[in-house]
């Protein structure tokens, strides 16, 4: 059997026989989460029925309202309002605030990754709730949650439904901050569950349980350090220093994975790029071993973006991708992670060349973290990381999102 298959059946099961009796009646918020088919986004659920998209590097929540109606206003001078300055998108020239009722009233920058569009407009603040997994309170409303107001044409994009984007980076006005109180007994940290098709996922505010089938998946999670990037201060960034295929470890610069003096390089996640990204000089010797290792599978035309594809059968397995980090930890990288199905028999090679000036060495995108329970302990800056669910026959759909 193997070892990655072995350790993942231990840990899914050490937990079972407990689980049943030690549930906390914490008030953990969660929701299901749904893969949409127009944009490739995913999104969960606040206030009963509006989709917010899953944004890991966002450092807001943001809401589109073009309803004309006056909303309350954060003073320029405010922490809050220096706060936003502080973790505006680098992408975004700065924002000028603007004067309301004779006030000066706090404007906050938006990025929106598809059309590459920034857009000001006034940061404010509301009411939003989300569900909980305490089946006394099964929902909790939040007061005064601060989010940016920004018109509908700047989401025109948008799938129908959708109605904002909720940042999840690793800052004070994220969603996840502003949803875990300690008021409420929850951890400073979110987990999520993204599906890999049509079947629902998962996102958890505050801390497990984490509730699949009768085991608590927590026991499933590696964990290794979240690492600053002083100069990027709204991704997380992953100690990185090795890649291995068919455990052959890859030859690359000892200092492939490492920040430049600008803040670029490094290794990040992303819920808007795809497939994972990796900067010229990683990927062609990577793309030289993975080819070395598959040489006895059938090459087939290539499907752009993709440039490695094969002739795939019913039980297609390609050798496994290793993401070794500083602290020896590993993510074991699976067929069904590492290969993207085009039909029933063609599949490629989901990692991507970045070119020679990628802002980050690596960018982990959303195909490489489906149906894998993730874990972003900010308080304690770990990011935990389970097997593919696959492996032990259980998907993202499994988790429990309701009491």
């Amino acid at each position: 059997m193997d070892k990655c298959l072995l350790l993942c059946l231990i840990l899914f099961s050490s937990y079972s026989s407990v689980s049943a009796h030690y549930y906390p009646s914490k008030s953990t918020l969660a929701s299901s989460v749904n893969k949409n088919t127009i944009l490739p986004i995913f999104t969960f659920t606040l206030n009963t029925n509006e989709e917010y998209f899953i944004h890991i590097a966002g450092p807001y929540l943001v809401r589109s309202c073009n309803d004309g109606l006056p909303r309350p206003i954060i003073p320029c001078g405010s922490s809050t309002c220096a706060l936003t300055r502080r973790v505006s998108p680098h992408q975004c020239p700065p924002p000028q605030n603007t004067i309301i009722n004779g006030r000066c009233a706090c404007q906050a920058t938006a990025f929106e990754p598809f059309q590459r569009l920034c857009n000001s407009n006034q940061y404010t603040y509301g009411d939003f709730s989300m569900s909980s997994l305490n089946p006394r309170s099964p929902s909790f409303t939040f007061n005064n949650v601060k989010y940016l107001c920004i018109p509908k044409p700047f989401l025109v994009d948008f799938p129908p439904g959708v109605l904002g984007l909720a940042g999840l980076a690793p800052t004070a006005l994220a969603t996840w901050n502003q949803l875990t109180p300690p008021r409420l007994g929850l951890e400073k940290k979110f987990a999520l569950c993204l599906p890999s098709d049509t079947n629902k996922g998962a996102i958890f505010f505050g801390g497990g349980p984490y509730k699949l089938g009768n085991t608590d998946a927590r026991s499933m999670l590696t964990y290794t350090q979240l690492i600053k990037n002083p100069r990027r201060l709204n991704n997380y960034f992953l100690g990185l220093k090795g890649i291995s295929v068919n455990g052959k470890k890859i030859l690359l610069a000892q200092n492939a994975f490492d920040f430049d003096g600008k803040g670029d390089g490094g290794v990040t996640l992303s819920s808007v790029i795809p497939f994972t990204t990796l900067r010229s000089d990683i990927y062609k010797v990577f793309t030289k071993a993975f080819s070395k290792a598959t040489s006895d599978i059938p090459r087939v035309n290539i499907t752009a973006p993709l440039e490695f594809c094969f002739k795939s059968t019913e039980h297609f397995q390609v050798p496994r991708i290793d993401l070794k980090f500083a602290d020896g930890k590993v993510w074991k990288v699976v067929t069904a992670n590492s290969m993207k199905k085009i039909s029933d028999d063609v599949a490629c090679l989901a990692f991507l060349n970045g070119g020679d000036a990628a802002a980050q060495a690596v960018v982990i995108g959303m195909h490489q973290m489906e149906n894998t329970l993730l874990e972003f302990d900010v308080g304690r800056s770990a990011f935990g990381f389970s097997c593919s669910l696959g492996l032990v026959s259980a998907s993202c759909g499994d988790f429990q999102t309701k009491p």
